[in-house]
C-alpha cells in the first residue's frame, strides 16, 4: 500500500491549514494582559490617528489600569465596567467617564473582543465656587512662592490650568514663551478645549501690571521654550493653602479647586457688568449659556473692589540664592 500523499492530496492539506491559522489569528486575544493591550492600542492610535490624540488615550487607559489593575482581558465585561463607571463618577464628570470608557471600548475591538457598554449614569455633581475677595486675599498670602505666580495668572485672567501648565491628563501644548507679549501686556493664549484636528481657538488676555515683572523673570529663569514646568502634587499642595488660608476645601456653596480661581475672575468680571459674549470670548466658552451662569450669580452691577488683588510685595518672586 503507497502511504505518500499525492500531490493533490498535499495541496488539500495546505489549504487547510492554512484556513486554521487564519482562523486562529482571529481569534479574541482573551487571554492577553490588560498592560500589552493597552501599549497596543496606543500604538495603533498613535500610527492611525496622531501623537496627541495617543497621549490622551493613554492617559484614560492608564486610569483604567489603575483601578482594574493586571488583569486578562477576559476578566474585562459590563459588570466590570459598570463598577469602574461608578468609580470614576464619584469624582469626574459624565463626560469624562464616557471618554475614558470608549477608550476601553476601542481597545476591546483592537483586540477582538466584544463587551456590552454599561447604562449610561448621572454622575455625583459637586459644583465648584468661586472665592470671595477676603478668600482670595488670604489664599495669596498664603500661597507659596513657586505657585504663587501661576495662580495669579489664573485669578487674573480666568485662564485654566491645562492652558498653563503641561499635565499629563491632557494633550494639549500650554502657554509659549513667544505667546507672551510683556511690552504690550497681552498673553495670546490658546484654548485647551479644542479638538484633534480642528484649529484651536485664541483668546488675547491682559495682564495684570503686578504680574509683568514676574512673568519675566519666569520667563527668564526656565529653560525651554514653556513659561511654566510641569507641577508635582499640585491639587495636594492646593489644599494645603487652603488650610494654611482658613478656607474650607467644601461647603454648601460648592467645592474649591484651582478651577475656582478661573471661577472667581468670572464672578468678578460679571459683578462688574462685563458684556456676556465679552466674557465669553474672555473665558474660551463655546456657548453663551455656560457664560451666563456667573452673571446669574452676580449680586451687583457696580465695579467691584479688587482689595483682594495681590500686591507687588506678595506676588515678588525672590531670586534663589
Amino acid at each position: 500500500m503507497n502511504d505518500l500523499l499525492t500531490p493533490t492530496e498535499i495541496a488539500d492539506l495546505l489549504r487547510v491549514s492554512r484556513a486554521i491559522a487564519r482562523s486562529l489569528r482571529k481569534q479574541p486575544q482573551r487571554l492577553s494582559t490588560l498592560d500589552a493591550a493597552i501599549v497596543a492600542e496606543v500604538e495603533r492610535v498613535e500610527t492611525d490617528v496622531g501623537e496627541q490624540r495617543a497621549q490622551r488615550v493613554a492617559t484614560m487607559l492608564t486610569n483604567f489600569r489603575e483601578w482594574a489593575g493586571r488583569i486578562t482581558l477576559d476578566r474585562i465585561d459590563t459588570a466590570l465596567l459598570e463598577g469602574y463607571q461608578r468609580h470614576r463618577l464619584e469624582s469626574k464628570s459624565v463626560s469624562t467617564v464616557n471618554a475614558e470608557l470608549s477608550a476601553v471600548l476601542s481597545m476591546l475591538r483592537t483586540a477582538g473582543l466584544t463587551v456590552m457598554r454599561p447604562r449610561p449614569k448621572r454622575g455625583r455633581e459637586t459644583p465648584g465656587r468661586n472665592l470671595t475677595a477676603d478668600e482670595l486675599q488670604r489664599f495669596f498670602v498664603a500661597c507659596p512662592e513657586r505657585h504663587r505666580l501661576l495662580y495669579a495668572l489664573m485669578a487674573t485672567t480666568g485662564a485654566r490650568q491645562a492652558e498653563l501648565v503641561p499635565s499629563r491628563r491632557s494633550g494639549h501644548t500650554p502657554l509659549l514663551k513667544e505667546e507672551v507679549d510683556l511690552e504690550a501686556g497681552i498673553i495670546h493664549l490658546r484654548t485647551a478645549k479644542g479638538k484633534l484636528g480642528v484649529s484651536a481657538g485664541q483668546r488675547n488676555l491682559t495682564i495684570a501690571p503686578e504680574l509683568i515683572d514676574p512673568l519675566r523673570r519666569q520667563i527668564d529663569v526656565i529653560d525651554g521654550p514653556l513659561v511654566f514646568g510641569p507641577i508635582s502634587n499640585g491639587p495636594r499642595d492646593f489644599d494645603k493653602i487652603l488650610r494654611r488660608a482658613g478656607i474650607e476645601k467644601q461647603d454648601v456653596r460648592g467645592k474649591v479647586t484651582s478651577h475656582s480661581l478661573r471661577h472667581s475672575y468670572a464672578t468678578i468680571q460679571a459683578e462688574a457688568g462685563t458684556d456676556p459674549w465679552m466674557l465669553k470670548t474672555l473665558l474660551g466658552h463655546k456657548r453663551l449659556e455656560t457664560t451666563e451662569r456667573y452673571s446669574h450669580h452676580a449680586q451687583r452691577a457696580e465695579p467691584p473692589t479688587i482689595e483682594w488683588f495681590p500686591t507687588a510685595e506678595v506676588l515678588e518672586i525672590e531670586r534663589s540664592g
